[in-house]
C-alpha cells in the first residue's frame, strides 16, 4: 500500500536475509535494506537488516559497522540488538553475543529467540549456571507460546533444546518428536533436532538430522554450524568430520563462482 514506508523495507531485509542464510533464497536482503536506508537514513532497523544481510554474505567487517550505527540511532531498538546478537553468534564473538541478546530480552517480553541463543555463548566461555538461567528463562517463555499454539514448531524445537539442557529428557523427546510429526522438512528445525539430539548424547541421530538439513541449507550456514556449542558433542565423531568437510567444499565452491564469472 505505500512502496516508501522504509520499516516495511527494513522487514522485508531481514527476511530474505534470514532465507538467504538458511536455504541459499537468490534475494539476499541487501538491496532491500538500502531501499530502506534511502527512504530513511536514520531507521535503526534499516541499518541493522543491512548488517545481517552483509553478515550473511561474509562481509563481516562491514556487517559489524553497519550494526554498531544501528545501536547508535537507537539503543533501545530490539532489532537492533537482536540482529547485532545473531550476527556475534555467527562469528563466535561470544562477549558481545551475550551482551547484545540479554539486553533484546528485556525490550520484548513475548520474544524467547534471543534467550534461546544465548546459552551457547555461555558455554563458549565456560559459564555453565548462566546458561542454565538462560535456558530456564528461555523455556519460561517457549511454554507460554506453546500454550497460546501448541502447535508452534519452533517453539517446540526450541524447547526440546531448552528441556534437554535442564535435563527433562523425557519431555524434551516429546517435544522434539511432535515437532517432527508437524514439520518434517524444515531445514532450521532439523537443524535445532541435530543440536537437541547432541546433547541427549544421541550422536548418529543428531548427525542424521545435520547432514538433512545442511544438504537444504544455504552453504554459508556451515559457518554458524562450526561455531554452535551445542554441536560441541559431535566434533570427534568421523560422520560429523566428514560432514563438515563436504559443507565447507559446497561453500568455497559458491564463492569461488563470483571469481570465476568475473575473470
Amino acid at each position: 500500500m505505500d512502496p516508501n514506508l522504509a520499516e516495511a523495507w527494513a522487514l522485508i531485509a531481514i527476511s530474505q536475509s534470514i532465507l538467504h542464510e538458511l536455504l541459499g533464497l537468490e534475494e539476499n536482503g541487501l538491496a532491500a535494506a538500502e531501499r530502506a536506508l534511502a527512504l530513511n537514513p536514520k531507521l535503526a532497523t534499516a541499518h541493522a537488516a543491512k548488517g545481517r544481510a552483509l553478515a550473511g554474505l561474509g562481509r563481516h567487517d562491514e556487517a559489524m559497522v553497519f550494526h554498531a550505527e544501528s545501536l547508535r540511532l537507537n539503543p533501545d531498538s530490539f532489532d537492533a540488538h537482536y540482529l547485532y546478537g545473531r550476527t556475534c553468534t555467527q562469528l563466535g564473538r561470544a562477549e558481545l553475543t551475550i551482551r547484545h541478546l540479554e539486553k533484546a530480552a528485556t525490550l520484548l517480553e513475548s520474544d524467547y529467540h534471543a534467550l534461546a541463543l544465548t546459552p551457547q555463548s555461555c558455554t563458549q566461555l565456560g559459564r555453565h549456571e548462566e546458561a542454565r538461567d538462560a535456558h530456564r528463562r528461555a523455556l519460561s517463555r517457549i511454554e507460554k507460546a506453546v500454550a497460546r499454539r501448541p502447535d508452534d514448531t519452533s517453539a517446540l524445537i526450541l524447547g526440546a533444546t531448552r528441556l534437554t539442557a535442564l535435563g527433562e529428557i523425557e519431555r524434551a523427546t516429546r517435544w522434539a518428536n511432535r515437532a517432527l510429526l508437524l514439520e518434517p522438512d524444515d531445514p532450521n528445525g532439523l537443524y535445532n533436532l541435530a543440536c537437541t539430539f547432541a546433547q541427549m548424547g544421541e550422536r548418529d541421530r543428531a548427525i542424521d538430522f545435520l547432514d538433512r538439513s545442511l544438504g537444504l541449507m544455504s552453504p554459508q550456514f556451515i559457518t554458524w554450524a562450526k561455531n554452535d556449542s551445542d554441536l560441541d558433542n559431535l566434533r570427534d565423531h568421523p560422520r560429523y568430520q566428514a560432514l563438515i568437510a563436504r559443507a565447507e567444499e559446497r561453500l568455497a565452491a559458491q564463492q569461488a563462482e563470483p571469481r570465476a564469472k568475473s575473470g
